[in-house]
C-alpha cells in the first residue's frame, strides 16, 4: 500500500491517461485537476494573507468569495465521480477509487471546506466586533486548523499529478483528443466570474473588518 501511495504522489498527470480510460472518466480527470490548480494557486495567496491579516484582510475576504463557487463546483464533480464509481458504472469501476487514506478523508475535507468557507461569509457579513462575530470567527478559526491539516495530505498526494495534467491538457502537447477542453476551460471561467461577483457583493464588509483590525493593532 506504501508503494501505490508513493505512486501517487509521484504521478506527473492523471493515470485515466495511463490505462486507457474512457473519454468521460479522462474529461472528469482533467476537469478535476484543472479546478485543483485554480484552488492552488488561491489558496496559496490565501494563506499569505493570513500572515499578514491586519493589512490584507480586504484581499482575505475577497479572494475568499472567489474561491467559494471554484471549490463548490469541485466537490460537485468530485461527488460526481464517486456517485458513478459506487453506482457501478463500467468505466469508472475500471478506472477504480483512490487510495484508501485519501478516501477516507475526502469526505472530511469537504465537511471541513464547506464549515471553513461557510463561516467565513457569516463572519464577513457580521459586524467586527460583535458577539455573534466573536462566535463565528472562533468556528472559522477552529474549522481552519482541521482543514489545514487533510488538506495537507490532499494536496501533497494530487499537486504534482494535477499541475501535469493540467498543463499537458491547456498546452495540447500531450493528448491527442482533448475532447471536451473548450468546456471545460469556459466552466471554470464561469466559476470564478460568480465568484467575483459574490465578491462584489461583499465588498462593503471589508472597511469595518479593516478598520476594526486596526483599532486592535493587528497587522
Amino acid at each position: 500500500m506504501i508503494s501505490r501511495i508513493i505512486d501517487t504522489v509521484l504521478a506527473d498527470r492523471s493515470p485515466a491517461e495511463e490505462y486507457g480510460a474512457s473519454r468521460r472518466v479522462r474529461a472528469v480527470a482533467r476537469l478535476m485537476s484543472l479546478l485543483g490548480v485554480i484552488l492552488f494557486v488561491g489558496l496559496a495567496i490565501e494563506g499569505v494573507t493570513i500572515v499578514f491579516i491586519g493589512q490584507l484582510i480586504g484581499l482575505h475576504i475577497l479572494l475568499g468569495m472567489v474561491l467559494i463557487p471554484v471549490m463548490a463546483y469541485k466537490i460537485l464533480v468530485a461527488t460526481y465521480r464517486f456517485a458513478m464509481y459506487y453506482l457501478g458504472v463500467s468505466d469508472f469501476k475500471r478506472a477504480g477509487p483512490p487510495e484508501p487514506l485519501l478516501r477516507a478523508i475526502g469526505p472530511f475535507v469537504v465537511l471541513t471546506t464547506v464549515a471553513l468557507m461557510g463561516s467565513g461569509v457569516v463572519l464577513a457579513l457580521l459586524p467586527p466586533g460583535s458577539v455573534a462575530a466573536d462566535t463565528w470567527r472562533t468556528l472559522h478559526q477552529e474549522s481552519f486548523i482541521v482543514w489545514f491539516a487533510l488538506m495537507t495530505i490532499h494536496v501533497l498526494a494530487y499537486v504534482r499529478r494535477a499541475f501535469g495534467t493540467t498543463r499537458d491538457d491547456l498546452r495540447h502537447d500531450r493528448y491527442r483528443s482533448l475532447v471536451g477542453r473548450r468546456g471545460r476551460l469556459v466552466s471554470a471561467g464561469i466559476a470564478l466570474a460568480l465568484g467575483l461577483v459574490l465578491a462584489l457583493v461583499v465588498v462593503p464588509a471589508v472597511g469595518p473588518w479593516s478598520h476594526y483590525l486596526s483599532s486592535l493593532g493587528v497587522r
